[in-house]
């Protein structure tokens, strides 16, 4: 009976120990795609363009950099079909797209204009996203047998 106890016990360490690792490689892609973001972002906004709109447009971006980086390298995905992924990412990165653009937003409206809040508030947004990308890849997107 210990034994038995143990071996659960051991599972899950085993477990946790794959998610911290999956979970640290997750965010400097992270990292990676929030440079992609802010990169575009400010290129649009200094080009004049509406906040909102600067912000979709560079999230998307972000979006599609992370779904090919977190595909190859975070979740190693080679058996399942890109056709049946894509379509999961883009449902998930929707939220995290409405949840970015609505702190980003509010945080903005909340700091005031300018070049140095508007970056503030894009940071927040992008921040506010990481629990919906990260379990909704895991669970869903690019979910396997040891998730």
């Amino acid at each position: 009976m210990a034994s038995l106890k143990n071996i659960n016990k051991d599972k899950f360490l085993e477990i946790i120990m794959k998610l911290k690792w999956k979970f640290l490689i997750f965010c400097i892609i992270g990292v990676l795609s929030a440079l992609v973001d802010l990169a575009v972002f400010n290129i649009l906004f200094w080009g004049k363009l509406n906040f909102i709109v600067c912000r979709i447009i560079a999230v998307f971006g972000a979006v599609m950099f992370n779904f090919f980086l977190n595909r190859h390298i975070t979740f190693r995905v080679k058996e399942k079909s890109f056709k049946k992924q894509f379509p999961k990412h883009i449902i998930v990165y929707s939220l995290v797209i409405i949840t970015n653009v609505v702190v980003s937003t509010l945080t903005v409206n909340f700091l005031g204009e300018g070049t140095f809040f508007a970056n503030i508030a894009s940071v927040a947004g992008i921040i506010s996203g990481i629990p919906i990308s990260f379990f909704g890849s895991l669970l869903w997107t690019f979910k396997n047998k040891e998730s």
